[in-house]
């Protein structure tokens, strides 16, 4: 009994994690102005006349057409698709033997992540007013195109390593492979595109991208609108589950301890 309620209240406080991370994320995302992209270069040059170049940090969103940047196209890693950012995921699904509490001989089905990367190329978003240079970082684009997954059971042999298109993977120890999952997602020159972040010029070109000192930054192919949706979704959803597992937890401990 007492198990089973300290697990209710670990359940309780990953959904109470849960609702404060889209809460926030939420609030930002309507506190904050969408502006055109002439505007915000507007406010930069205001700034930039005041106090010198350098020192332009703005929170803000902007919304228009994903671009390549200077250098064109991108092309994705494992599917070679054009683009403006992707990222993939592969993934080694294996068997191993355990032992259980009793002793016995157990076979139980892993997964271990061989590689999982995301372009972090400079790109613009292009509204009618103009271009503004979004820097992605290591951050993930929400509802990025999907163009490949596909599980590929496992030849056998081919030693150590892996080899998918121009990546050259470390397989690990071990055997029992069964195969290797192969994920990748994309954002295509031309989607919607919705960034909220920093603008900055601290590298000396105004671009958006992530907080200096932390905060709230989303990139993504779904309209604000959506993204509310699914925050405020999560909030009632996550925080319902919190209160329902925290009373569960705190009953099932009430009961092995008196028991």
């Amino acid at each position: 009994m007492i198990w089973i309620g300290l697990g209710g209240l670990v359940v309780a406080v990953v959904c109470a994690y849960v609702v404060r991370v889209s809460h926030a994320r939420a609030r930002a995302m309507e506190s904050t102005e969408t502006l055109p992209v002439a505007d915000l270069r507007a406010l930069h040059e205001a700034a930039a006349e005041a106090a010198g170049a350098g020192h332009f940090r703005y929170r803000c969103e902007v919304v228009g057409q994903a671009r390549p940047h200077k250098d064109g196209v991108l092309r994705s890693e494992l599917e070679g698709v054009d683009c403006v950012w992707h990222k993939h995921k592969i993934t080694r699904r294996y068997e191993e033997v355990y032992r259980d509490g009793s002793g016995n001989r157990r076979r139980r089905t892993c997964t271990d992540v061989l590689s999982e990367h995301s372009s972090s190329t400079a790109f613009f978003v292009e509204d009618a007013t103009g271009r503004m240079v979004v820097r992605p970082g290591d951050a993930e684009v929400v509802g990025a195109e999907k163009v490949l997954d596909r599980f590929d059971p496992h030849a056998g042999g081919g030693g150590r390593r892996l080899q998918i298109g121009p990546l050259s993977l470390d397989l690990g120890g071990g055997d029992g492979t069964i195969g290797y999952r192969r994920e990748e997602w994309v954002v295509r020159s031309g989607s919607r595109f919705y960034v909220h972040g920093e603008a900055a010029d601290g590298d000396g070109r105004l671009a958006v991208g992530a907080p200096a000192e932390g905060g709230v930054f989303v990139m993504s192919v779904k309209s604000e609108e959506e993204l509310l949706r699914g925050e405020n979704n999560k909030v009632w959803i996550f925080g319902l589950g919190a209160g329902i597992t925290a009373v569960a937890g705190i009953v099932f401990l009430v009961l092995g301890i008196i028991g």
